[in-house]
């Protein structure tokens, strides 16, 4: 992946893809710029939040914020973006328009476009 100084920190694991190539390395990158923002440590090669009890889910909010709506301002409007620790997700998406993928231990991520 090519980009910041930063990256070779992220291991991004892509647990299922339906997206192009392009659109794929954006999607990464803007997640990557996302939990960059956050406060964060490296443990072993792995980015690890430093989150409190009652911060996850407003950390993991503004992170699918930002990743959504940087998504929707290089690609257009109708996309949707889960981050968290645990969830469980059925969607329908449009064509080449879905990742499920980690750059977080322990925290996915969720972007699809309907």
């Amino acid at each position: 992946m090519a980009g910041k100084s930063n990256d070779k920190f992220y291991k991004t694991v892509v647990f299922a893809e339906d997206m192009t190539d392009t659109m794929l390395e954006k999607v990464l990158s803007t997640a990557r710029d996302a939990f960059q923002l956050q406060q964060y440590q490296l443990t072993d090669g792995y980015l690890v939040l430093l989150l409190l009890p009652d911060q996850s889910g407003k950390t993991f909010s503004t992170i699918a914020e930002f990743v959504r709506r940087n998504m929707e301002k290089e690609y257009g409007r109708g996309w949707n973006c889960i981050v968290g620790s645990s969830f469980g997700a059925y969607v329908t998406h449009e064509i080449k328009t879905y990742v499920y993928f980690s750059v977080a231990a322990g925290v996915s991520v969720l972007v699809w476009r309907t």
